[in-house]
């Protein structure tokens, strides 16, 4: 039996929700075009550690694991899955292709999907570790026709954000911003209120001043969310008008 079908089965045996109703109204949620068992996500994450403990995969074989996970995914556990296994193992995902992962996301369905990929799995040193490769692919990510990619380009530099006071992260960051501040579709104007917030702990005197000269061309909801977190450190407390 070869590894995907090996990994279908292990999630098939997982128990799901029972009811069919809860599970259509966590797939709508999630934003997702494929059907949920409703497993929590730390029950994946022990799925994934187990399965890889017990398989010593070479990298070519990890990548292709991952390859085939998002192209043929038949659940949203299937690509839960190939995103802890990419959180698991440091060692192959510091030789990820970009051009991989571009692709991987456009396998992708909604918030969720595109997140659970995104806003965790790469660290402030693994991008800054390749710069020129990942400033160029998130540029092209931030023009693309595909509105997942778009996301991306912004959540995958949250964590980084968070992470360090580099002024190429925050630069570029706002460059991108600035690149999709226009569009409405809540998929972009979410993403851009979170990756403004982002920068609150380490780059605040930036945001505040962005905020500031941009507060009447920014998604509502992105101005109203990150200057309350500039004015307040939380997101959702007196909200500013």
């Amino acid at each position: 039996m070869d590894l995907y079908l090996r990994v279908r089965k292990i999630i098939q045996n997982l128990p799901r929700k029972e009811d069919k109703k809860e599970r259509a109204w966590v797939q709508k949620y999630l934003g997702s075009d494929k059907p949920t068992r409703c497993i929590k996500t730390g029950e994946i994450k022990k799925v994934a550690k187990k399965f890889l403990k017990e398989n010593d995969l070479s990298e070519a074989e990890f990548f292709e694991l991952i390859d085939i996970l998002y192209s043929r995914a038949k659940t949203f556990e299937e690509v839960d899955l190939a995103t802890k296994f990419i959180g698991i193992r440091k060692d192959y995902r510091e030789k990820i292709k970009l051009e991989s992962l571009g692709q991987w996301l456009t396998y992708t369905c909604g918030w969720a999907e595109c997140d659970t990929l995104c806003q965790s799995n790469f660290a402030v040193e693994e991008i800054l570790g390749r710069w020129n490769e990942w400033k160029k692919f998130l540029l092209k990510l931030n023009i693309s026709k595909n509105i997942q990619q778009r996301r991306a380009s912004l959540v995958l530099l949250c964590k980084a954000l968070r992470q360090s006071d580099d002024k190429r992260i925050v630069g570029l960051a706002l460059e991108l911003v600035e690149k999709l501040k226009t569009e409405k579709e809540v998929l972009i104007t979410k993403a851009v209120s979170w990756v403004l917030r982002s920068m609150y702990k380490n780059h605040k005197e930036k945001l505040a001043e962005y905020l500031n000269e941009n507060k009447d061309s920014l998604p509502k909801i992105a101005y109203r969310e990150a200057m309350t977190k500039v004015l307040t450190g939380k997101k959702g407390v007196n909200r500013v008008k």
